[in-house]
């Protein structure tokens, strides 16, 4: 998406693959959210509000559902990744499931809703 090519182009495509991934994966479960840079950090926006976002650390990356409770509502699928408030944080070389994805969106777009 054109809105997170600056960002992108920052990181060496296996990082980059990572990032598309996860935010694909994400629109795929939220066929009415548009592509944006919440933050600053590539994302997806529904209604003009964040549903989830995306970003490269040196050591990680961390996928950002804009929501303390939806972080705890799915910890069962988050297993022993780090969090904090905001954040859930994967090392380079393990990636989410796809139902952690489908659960952190839809949990958040049913807040903005």
């Amino acid at each position: 998406m054109e809105a997170w090519k600056d960002y992108l182009d920052r990181f060496d495509d296996k990082t980059k693959l990572i990032l598309i991934s996860v935010l694909e994966l994400a629109q795929k479960y939220s066929v009415d959210a548009v592509g944006g840079m919440p933050y600053g950090v590539p994302g997806l926006r529904l209604n003009g509000k964040p549903i989830i976002a995306v970003a490269a650390h040196k050591e990680h990356y961390g996928i950002y559902p804009f929501s303390p409770k939806v972080i705890k509502a799915a910890q069962p699928l988050i297993g022993n990744h780090e969090t904090s408030e905001g954040t859930i944080r994967f090392k380079y070389g393990t990636f989410p499931s796809e139902e952690l994805i489908k659960t952190l969106v839809e949990l958040r777009s049913k807040e903005i809703a």
